[in-house]
């Protein structure tokens, strides 16, 4: 019968509880990678994964508990759902597939046997969970280690934020995330103008999150791109990585905000030198009292008075034809005249 029990007799057969390891002994880590699965929900097979992920090395830990010729032993004592996980996670070929990963198409390479693949959803979101589990794991019990590993490893997590759960990924904020006084003292060294890279950790109604290493910064919808878009998701995702520019810093009330657009090509130079005379058709973007605002170019608007359409307004998303008849770059308008 298939077991934490039968599990936990082969572990000790196989020299588990001596072997030394950075959370203590191999054995008392995979306990707590195992209680840890088993907080955040995880199925039975996972948290089995969890207790045994060891059994072939991995990456980045070569002790191996049984050769690859053996696995028949570990599927007997876990399953072959758990032990196929666990092979898996030991077959990870870190530095090809971790960048991958999160993507739908990300390509995993079996560092056992060089196959290369696209891993199912479930399978990437156990590898996921499995190995923020143990790395945890690690950096809770080991303060060199969370001193060294906590800023990669919280990028890495965030940039995996949509294959965690919600459990995992509380967890991973609560520990990797900086300290009250950690925290003042980045914000006090940040300063305006100075650009950052960053991992987009959440999308909310009012802004799109960044993180920094450990604290967020937020970019308000104007300072996200330069083109016109109906949703912040049309533009970045969550676990994209992100360059952005420090726009400002409050240290009251502990708010950082970072734009995007300032570090992207700004089109209204271009526009002003090369648009007047030009005849376009673009959509109505927005329809107030005295005119329309029709989309021109991407991330710029021009208006058309509402004389100019004889007091007929057209329907915004409806297209329009209309010559730029002046661009006023400094305060960044445009006048527009229809045309047919």
């Amino acid at each position: 019968m298939t077991s934490p029990s039968a599990a936990h007799e082969l572990l000790r057969a196989r020299g588990a509880d001596t072997i030394d390891h950075p959370g203590g002994t191999l054995l008392s880590h995979l306990d707590r990678v195992e209680a840890r699965l088993a907080a955040w929900g995880a199925r039975d097979d996972l948290r089995l994964a969890g207790l045994c992920h060891a059994f072939y090395g991995t990456d980045g830990f070569a002790e191996s508990l049984l050769p690859l010729e053996r696995r028949a032993d570990l599927a007997a004592a876990v399953g072959p759902a758990a032990e196929e996980l666990v092979y898996f996670y030991a077959s990870c070929d870190r530095d090809f597939s971790y960048p991958g990963l999160a993507a739908g198409d990300g390509l995993f390479r079996d560092r056992f046997t060089g196959e290369e693949f696209v891993p199912t959803a479930r399978q990437r979101a156990d590898f996921a969970e499995l190995t923020a589990a143990n790395e945890l794991d690690v950096l809770a019990v080991n303060a060199v280690f969370r001193q060294r590993y906590r800023t990669p490893l919280l990028r890495l997590f965030t940039r995996w934020r949509p294959l965690l759960g919600e459990a995992a990924y509380a967890d991973v904020r609560g520990l990797l995330s900086m300290t009250v006084d950690e925290r003042r003292a980045f914000l006090r060294r940040l300063r305006r103008g100075a650009v950052h890279t960053g991992t987009v950790s959440r999308i909310e109604p009012w802004g799109v999150f960044v993180d920094l290493g450990g604290v967020d910064g937020m970019i308000n919808a104007a300072e996200l791109s330069w083109e016109r878009y109906e949703d912040y998701a049309d533009v970045v995702s969550v676990g994209e990585e992100l360059e952005v520019e420090v726009v400002d810093v409050d240290l009251d009330r502990e708010r950082i905000s970072l734009s995007r657009k300032a570090l992207l090509p700004d089109p209204w130079p271009a526009f002003a030198r090369e648009a007047p005379g030009r005849v376009v058709t673009g959509p109505v973007t927005k329809v107030v009292p005295f005119g329309v605002f029709v989309c021109v170019a991407d991330g710029i608007e021009g208006l058309v008075h509402a004389d100019a359409l004889g007091g007929v307004l057209p329907a915004e998303g409806e297209e329009l034809t209309v010559e730029v008849v002046g661009v006023e770059l400094p305060a960044r308008r445009v006048r527009l005249v229809p045309r047919r």
